[in-house]
């Protein structure tokens, strides 16, 4: 099967999104599919990880060798907390119809499908069967969609299934838009990130505590700060480690009191070929992210055997209990974040509850391997081109 993934996010930029194409594609060809990434060049300096190092031959063979097919520049639109793109470009339109006229797929999967510019182009342009993925959480009252209902409504019904990574994702589809809706959640890759390697300079008796994650203000990187410092005030002996970069890397270095420096380390982007060494290096994942609709970065850790501290949110409720694989904390309750540094201590400070929580990660993170969720896609896809697709409404 010959499979077309169109998405405004991949690499190099970081996030949930890029990880689901990612991991998809690498599962999907080991099943013997042939699978394209349909995505824009991204040059500017909010990328998650800098391409100055590489020239841009190196960068061209990369993509040709995990068949990454740029088209248009990708700009960063800022707002809600957060760092949404959207591809620009002369003829942006003509290279994809040219590009799905030269490939030939026999399915399309657009990853957040009714957001500007390559998913909606793309919509318009294709006869392929076409499936759609929603990852953020819009929630049932969306200005954006109340505003162009009718016209994206259009969109949707050029979709022959509307996929959400969980019923948190849909719920702001669902409320609007009439569709075939079905949920497959995220996976994760279990024999990575649970053969990592405890990184040397880590792994010297002492405890860490692990933020893995874009400096992007959803994701509480403040919050995390502030609960290890409580932590650590309350006498639990743990390191910070923190995985990640962006804007706002400055402002939270100028968080850390001068007096516990020594024991934080900002690490930057870390490539995906390292990150399991970072997550064995965890013996806590602190994790107090707002708005997210599943919970990639809990299953990796879970799979690399880390504990969890976590916001209790809907998104992560899909894969975690409280007290089962660590302890969940409303965010909303906690502004202090008192609570998320109690929890932190609790782990660090008691062996067995931080074991038990480990064993109880590892075995929901088994649920979620990457082949167990491509096998569902892939099913979806065979249902899909083995039936006979209702006339697609035309578009304007």
């Amino acid at each position: 099967m010959k499979i077309g993934i169109i998405t405004e996010y991949y690499y190099p930029t970081l996030g949930g999104v890029q990880e689901r194409v990612h991991h998809f594609t690498v599962a999907a060809r080991r099943f013997g599919h042939d699978v394209r990434i349909l995505t824009p060049a991204v040059e500017d300096s909010l990328a998650s990880t800098s391409e100055a190092s590489r020239s841009p031959a190196d960068v061209q063979r990369e993509d040709q060798s995990f068949g990454v097919v740029r088209i248009g520049r990708s700009i960063p639109l800022i707002g809600g907390g957060s760092i949404a793109r959207a591809s620009i470009g002369h003829g942006l339109s003509r290279r994809l119809s040219e590009v799905l006229r030269a490939e030939r797929f026999d399915v399309l999967h657009l990853h957040s499908p009714l957001m500007p510019t390559l998913p909606l182009l793309a919509l318009r342009l294709t006869e392929n069967v076409t499936v759609g993925t929603f990852h953020s959480a819009s929630g049932k009252k969306s200005r954006l969609y109340s505003i162009f209902k009718r016209a994206l409504q259009r969109y949707v019904n050029r979709m022959d299934a509307v996929v959400g990574v969980s019923e948190t994702a849909l719920d702001g589809p669902r409320a609007y838009f009439d569709a075939d809706y079905r949920v497959i959640p995220n996976g994760v890759d279990v024999s990575m990130f649970s053969s990592g390697k405890r990184r040397p300079e880590f792994d010297d008796g002492r405890l860490n505590v692990l933020h893995v994650g874009r400096f992007d203000p959803r994701n509480g990187v403040d919050r995390v700060i502030r609960a290890w410092v409580g932590a650590r005030r309350a006498g639990a002996d743990a390191r910070l480690l923190l995985v990640g970069d962006g804007p706002l890397r400055r402002t939270y270095e100028a968080m850390v009191p001068s007096d516990l420096s020594h024991d934080v380390r900002f690490l930057g982007f870390v490539p995906s070929a390292e990150r399991s060494s970072y997550y064995a290096s965890g013996d806590v994942l602190l994790c107090p992210a707002v708005g997210g609709t599943f919970g990639i970065i809990l299953l990796e850790a879970m799979a690399a055997g880390c504990a969890i501290v976590a916001a209790d949110t809907p998104g992560f409720r899909n894969v975690m209990q409280d007290r089962v694989q660590g302890y969940m904390v409303d965010l909303a309750k906690d502004p202090t974040c008192a609570s998320l540094a109690a929890r932190t201590a609790q782990l660090l400070t008691d062996g067995r509850a931080r074991r038990d929580c480990a064993a109880a990660g590892r075995r929901t993170a088994a649920a979620f391997d990457w082949p167990v969720i491509t096998e569902r896609v892939i099913s979806l896809y065979c249902e899909l081109l083995g039936r006979d697709v209702a006339q697609r409404t035309g578009m304007p």
